[in-house]
């Protein structure tokens, strides 16, 4: 595998994990090629899971802590 520069390798995992762009696109965003995107995106694939994960799960608690707040307030409809 060719060796990428620090800086290329950071704005390519920073394309995935943070923009949540597909190989395609970060590729285009990092100033890689779509092959050397798609070997980092399948190296990097648990990593990547993981830290969308984590950005995405206060979001989802918000929202269902505010969809459950609403459930409560509305009586069920019989």
């Amino acid at each position: 595998m060719a060796t990428l520069s620090k800086d290329k390798l950071d704005k390519l995992k920073r394309a995935f994990i943070d923009d949540a762009l597909s190989p395609t696109d970060a590729a285009k965003a990092a100033g890689t090629t779509y092959a050397t995107a798609v070997r980092y995106y399948e190296k990097w694939g648990d990593e990547i899971k993981r830290e969308r994960e984590r950005l995405l799960m206060p979001q989802l608690e918000a929202s269902l802590n505010r969809l459950g707040k609403n459930l409560k307030k509305k009586p069920a409809k019989k």
